[in-house]
């Protein structure tokens, strides 16, 4: 899934830091080659634990990030930092794309440092920009060491690295009447596409749905929840798992709501527990 913010539905500038939140959590958040971004990061965020990942072995941190930033040095063009997967619930890399030696491998590797309701928030440089097609017809193309993408190519990409869900808002733009030239001969231009030099990017490991749904109980819960209702759905001692999930449902306080939604999400054949589930005693 993906979707993308027009200019007139974001700010006139905004920044790398657009898709970062706000607010008091204390969110474990990876920041790659963003030395730049770490005050912003902090005011957005004052709780979170931030770790700062750079190549350049000179970069360390100023004084007025000491006991707030961890600092590691490593190359994630090369490879992956070492950093446990499955650790970080932002991941703020500007730079991935562009850079990227493979941004197939970069972003599977980015994607496995994030939780399974992580998010990544990157940027591209945007190939169809107008002031890219003007210097094509001139026979210039000046990008030698970084990489330009399609929206579309970049959505094939996070889907391959498995990322659910996929945003887009305007960054930094180009000249509007050399947009509407190449308009004018038959380019596409949705959502303002041929003016948008860069395109900031939001790629999130799990849909809005689900997210909210492993936001309310502990993973434990939602696997052992997941089993009784897969017994339940192909006829494994039935009656006993509908006691189970009865005793579960008690147990951990999971309400009608949640329940008719997380089934709808991870069983195959929902209607066969329809029934069942009017039969339960839920709030």
């Amino acid at each position: 899934m993906d979707g993308t913010q027009t200019a007139g539905a974001v700010r006139e500038e905004i920044g790398d830091l657009y898709f970062v939140p706000r607010g008091p959590q204390p969110l474990r958040v990876l920041a790659i080659e963003a030395h730049a971004l770490l005050p912003g990061l902090l005011v957005r965020l004052p709780a979170a634990r931030v770790t700062a990942v750079t190549r350049f072995d000179g970069l360390g941190l100023p004084a007025s990030l000491a006991g707030r930033v961890s600092l590691v040095h490593a190359d994630t063009r090369v490879q992956a930092p070492p950093l446990p997967k499955g650790s970080y619930d932002i991941i703020l890399a500007p730079h991935a794309l562009t850079e990227a030696l493979d941004p197939y491998d970069t972003l599977l590797a980015l994607s496995r440092l994030l939780t399974d309701v992580g998010r990544l928030a990157t940027a591209f440089l945007n190939v169809r920009c107008c002031d890219v097609l003007a210097g094509l017809q001139a026979g210039e193309f000046p990008f030698r060491a970084q990489r330009l993408y399609a929206k579309a190519e970049v959505v094939r990409l996070l889907n391959d690295a498995l990322f659910k869900e996929i945003t887009f808002a305007p960054g930094a733009q180009a000249a509007a009447p050399r947009g509407a030239a190449f308009r004018a001969c038959g380019f596409d231009d949705t959502s303002h596409d041929l003016t948008t030099r860069v395109w900031l990017v939001r790629a999130d490991r799990s849909t809005g749905a689900v997210a909210a749904l492993k936001s309310l109980y502990t993973k434990e819960t939602r696997a052992e929840l997941a089993r009784v209702l897969h017994r339940i759905e192909y006829g494994v001692r039935a009656e006993e798992n509908i006691e189970r999930l009865q005793a579960l449902c008690t147990r951990e306080g999971i309400f009608r709501d949640y329940l008719e939604d997380f089934v709808r999400e991870v069983v195959t054949h929902p209607a066969r527990l329809s029934g069942i589930i009017e039969r339960l005693r839920l709030t």
